[in-house]
C-alpha cells in the first residue's frame, strides 16, 4: 500500500511539474496575441524627445501593409502583414540616419534610414493571417519584399531581416 501511495505521489508530482513546465512557457513560446500589450519600444536621441511603446493595435492604428513574399527561413510563399517601416518611422517624426533593430536576445542589426521608404520593409505581426508565434520568429519580424526585385535578395538585405524584434533605437 505505501509502495503505491509513494507511485502515485511521484506521478502526481510529474503531472504538476509537466503542467507548470507548460505555464511557464506559454509566455516564452506564445504569440502576440493580446494585441494591446506592448511589443516594441521605439527609442533614440532622433525620437522627438521621448521613447515609445507599442502594441500590435498600436501598429496597426498606424498602417498596415501586406507583402506576399518567399523567404530563405520559410518553405513557399506567405503573406506577412504589418506596419510599413516608411509610415512607423513618419508616425513618430523619426529622424536619424540609422536604426538599430534589437531583437529579444539582444541580437541587433543596423538598418540605414534610407531603407524605410514606400514600397520597402514592414514590421510584421502576422503570417498569412495569424499573429507570428516567438518559436517562428515572432512576435515581430523586419519583412522585405524579397519577391518583388532583385535588390531585396542580397545578403546585407537579408541581414537586416531581423526576427523577434522587440526594440528599435534610432541614432544619428
Amino acid at each position: 500500500m505505501t509502495i503505491t501511495m509513494t507511485i502515485n505521489g511521484i506521478f502526481s508530482f510529474s503531472r504538476a511539474l509537466f503542467l507548470a513546465a507548460i505555464v511557464a512557457t506559454q509566455g516564452a513560446a506564445g504569440t502576440a496575441d493580446d494585441s494591446s500589450t506592448p511589443v516594441l519600444e521605439v527609442t533614440g536621441d532622433q525620437v522627438s524627445d521621448q521613447s515609445f511603446s507599442l502594441s500590435v493595435q498600436d501598429l496597426r492604428n498606424i498602417a498596415v501593409q501586406n507583402i506576399v513574399t518567399s523567404t530563405i527561413w520559410t518553405q513557399g510563399v506567405h503573406e506577412f502583414s504589418g506596419v510599413p517601416l516608411y509610415s512607423l518611422l513618419q508616425h513618430l517624426e523619426v529622424t536619424g540616419t540609422t536604426i538599430q533593430a534589437i531583437a529579444l536576445n539582444d541580437y541587433a542589426v543596423a538598418i540605414p534610414i534610407s531603407d524605410a521608404r514606400p514600397g520597402g520593409p514592414i514590421v510584421a505581426f502576422a503570417i498569412d493571417g495569424q499573429p507570428i508565434p516567438r518559436r517562428e520568429k515572432g512576435p515581430l519580424w523586419i519583412i522585405y519584399p524579397f519577391d518583388q526585385s532583385p535588390e531585396y535578395r542580397t545578403e546585407t538585405i537579408y541581414s537586416r531581416s531581423i526576427w523577434q524584434l522587440n526594440r528599435l533605437n534610432i541614432v544619428e
